[in-house]
């Protein structure tokens, strides 16, 4: 990345955005890196490419884990190559929106919107139901996928002002639901005074996100990229809930994406405070997630896996193995940039979402190609950059395992599969 410079479109922030304290530290710093879906076409290899830092802070009051540096989110959504109808989460994804619907609504006139819909796969489950929905995405290439596939689709951000237009439209929401975008969002106070103007007396806004326990317990740090502007754990977010008069009345951690988190807020007295809340509270108190000292060490613990993953690789390639990578997911670059893994270790990586077949990752520059080059091809091993979907990835790559090829898996406690 030595050509690489510091790109405009960046600003660095001196306060919390939960609590605005300025009482920010600093624990991990991953480089400048370029944007995790920038991904790059063959003729712009020889370009330089923008990075930006991808430094994390503690605030010392609320506990808020942030990042430090926030990219202008109209360079990284306006033009996107993340669609959720192709990815392997479709079953816990049609599982998730049914329970929406059968806990929460209650009859076709009743209002589902999601916040980040992406192509509208959850609100096509949604729609099942006969209610009415809504999504709203910044990213007007995807936007527009939506609408087409019968998805109603604002091509904008989320905002007070946007749900203020959409209450005077199409009325009140019952059901807001905003899936691995709630982390993504720079002004969370925009976020929930949108929210709670947009919901109904009885609404609910039900959330999931990557759970900031599950870096303590699995070393995912690769969940950290320019996107992800803060990595959410229960206590600060009932701190922005309270602030704006609501309330966080349930929480469950779901098996997706390493361990997510799936928030469920109401406005303040509307539903009684389920028990799993305070239970969730108190383990993260447990684990000391309140105490600077934790996020030192998980630095620290960071820093080792880097050393001991690259290591085992170089081994591998000194013994004359073929290895490239499996998944092309843009938690993957956050990786390959900060392992100073390319093509030097890795032949290419595999994709199945033609968005991204043909393309380069960025920063270190390994080809993409369709994972059915990877299942004609003879490989050693394959650097399972996917690892969140571990368990869908052994089943369908039986064959390779049966012919002697071997899972690298570089975050959790399995190593070689």
């Amino acid at each position: 990345m030595k050509d690489n410079r510091m790109a405009a479109g960046v600003r660095q922030i001196s306060s919390c955005r939960i609590c605005g304290n300025a009482s920010l530290v600093q624990f991990l710093d991953l480089g400048e890196q370029p944007l995790a879906n920038s991904f790059l076409r063959a003729d712009q290899l020889s370009t330089p490419e923008p990075v930006y830092p991808l430094r994390v802070v503690f605030c010392n009051d609320c506990g808020l884990v942030q990042l430090r540096d926030v990219v202008d989110p109209k360079i990284m959504f306006r033009d996107y190559l993340y669609f959720s109808s192709g990815m392997p989460a479709s079953k816990h994804f049609r599982d998730y929106a049914e329970s929406i619907v059968q806990k929460f609504i209650g009859s076709k006139d009743d209002l589902a919107v999601e916040i980040g819909s992406n192509d509208g796969h959850f609100l096509a489950v949604v729609k099942e139901s006969g209610c009415r929905i809504l999504g709203i995405d910044p990213a007007k290439n995807i936007a527009e996928s939506a609408n087409k596939r019968g998805i109603p689709t604002l091509p904008d951000f989320f905002s007070e002002k946007i749900a203020k237009h959409i209450a005077t439209k199409q009325g009140r929401a019952k059901v807001i639901v905003g899936n691995n975008v709630v982390a993504h969002i720079n002004n969370h106070h925009d976020l929930a005074k949108g929210v709670r103007e947009l919901l109904t007396d009885d609404g609910v806004f039900v959330f999931e996100a990557p759970y900031l326990l599950d870096m303590f317990e699995n070393l995912s740090f690769d969940t950290i990229y320019h996107e992800h502007l803060s990595y959410l754990a229960a206590r600060p977010l009932l701190r922005l809930f309270a602030q704006h008069d609501m309330d966080i009345f349930d929480v469950e951690i779901h098996p997706i994406q390493g361990n997510s988190i799936r928030v469920f807020a109401c406005k303040h007295g509307a539903r009684p405070i389920m028990p799993s809340v305070q239970n969730l509270v108190a383990k993260e108190l447990k684990l000391k997630l309140n105490q600077l000292d934790s996020y030192t060490d998980l630095a620290r613990r960071i820093a080792e896996l880097k050393a001991e993953v690259v290591s085992l690789l170089r081994d591998l390639k000194k013994q004359g193995k073929k290895i490239v990578g499996y998944g092309a997911p843009a938690k993957g670059n956050t990786l390959l940039n900060y392992f100073g893994i390319g093509i030097d270790i890795l032949d290419y990586s595999t994709e199945e979402l033609p968005s991204k077949i043909g393309l380069y990752t960025p920063g270190t520059h390994v080809p993409v190609v369709h994972v059915s080059e990877f299942r004609k091809d003879h490989t050693d091993y394959a650097f399972l950059l996917a690892w969140n979907y571990k368990n869908v990835v052994l089943e369908k790559e039986q064959n390779f395992r049966q012919n002697g090829g071997k899972f690298i898996v570089p975050i959790g406690s399995e190593r070689i599969l």
